[in-house]
This record gives structure tokens, sequence and C-alpha cells, in this order.
């Protein structure tokens, strides 16, 4: 349904001033196309801070070393700990995907089914990592040459449930037994 206004007076809007052009800056994971020298200077700033800034794998790493998380699955929130203790295992990229999923598998079994798990990986890239409380206080870590969709998979098909946790600042996932 519309409405008509017959017999009003038609009144002219007058044009407007022409706007400056809008100075538009991308803020990206991808290279931006044009030569950096030729970007606004806050720009500039913030590639080169992207640049210097450290990978996925290791902020985790590090926001694991400044929290010890409680190795019971139902509690949801962290306990803070002066524990830095983490033993990173490197794996082999030399192997297939199957043999990266039986040691996931294997390293998820040495566990008790209350144990949380930590997921995460690079992003675009056959690099991640799982970690978990050890029965020394401690992390244990497997470092993986495979990307992270594919690590988040294979906890799925071990009956694992991955949620981002309450921290804003975290970066990785939380994986919980389903049980």
């Amino acid at each position: 349904m519309g409405w008509l206004s017959f017999g009003s007076t038609k009144t002219e809007i007058p044009p407007s001033q022409p706007q400056p052009p809008v100075q538009l800056q991308q803020r990206s994971h991808s290279q931006l196309t044009a030569p950096i020298s030729e970007y606004p200077k806050d720009t500039q700033q913030y590639q080169n801070s992207l640049n210097k800034e450290e990978s996925d794998i290791e902020i985790t790493l590090n926001q694991l070393s400044h929290k010890q998380l409680s190795s019971n699955a139902t509690t949801d929130s962290p306990t803070t700990s002066a524990s830095t203790n983490i033993n990173v295992e490197q794996i082999n990229g030399s192997k297939s995907p199957e043999e990266i999923s039986n040691t996931v598998s294997q390293f998820i079994e040495n566990y008790p089914i209350s144990n949380l798990f930590i997921i995460d990986g690079e992003k675009d890239l056959k690099k991640s990592i799982i970690c978990t409380s050890n029965n020394d206080g401690g992390k244990t870590c497997l470092k993986l040459q495979m990307n992270s969709i594919e690590l988040f998979k294979i906890m799925q098909k071990n009956e694992f449930f991955c949620s981002l946790p309450n921290d804003v600042d975290a970066t990785y996932f939380e994986c919980r037994k389903i049980q």
C-alpha cells in the first residue's frame, strides 16, 4: 500500500556540496597490493606491527604458560598459577595424515577423560598444536604438521566438544570429552 500526495507542491532540494574523498584503510591478514610507502602513516605502523607479531601457536603457548588450566572438564574458569613447565614435542612432518591422526588419538588416550585439551593452529598453514595438563602440574604439547581444521576434525572424531574459552583474549579452542 502506498501513499500518493496529490495537490502538494513540489519543493526542490538543492544539490549538496561535493564531499572530499574518504580515506579508507584496509586492515587484513593478506598482503596489501600497494607498496607500504604509499600507505598513510598509521597504516604503515599497523603493517609493521603485524610483521613483528608472534605466530598463533606462540601466543597460545605464552597464554598457557601464564595460566594453569584446571584438569577438571566441568570447571569453566581457569585457575591462575605461576607454572611455566610446558613440554613441547615436535611431530615429524613426513608422517601421513593417518599417522598424525593416530598419534593425536594415542596422545589423547594417555590422559584421563576429564582432561581439558587445548588446540590451536596457524591460519592457512599446516601447523597446529594440542596441549593438556600432565601429572607434574605442567603442560604437555604436540606440535603437528597439520592444518588446525584437520586437528579440530580429529578431536570431533574422538568424541570431543571444542569451543572458544570464556577468556576474550584467548586464541585457542578448549576441547572436552563428551561423556
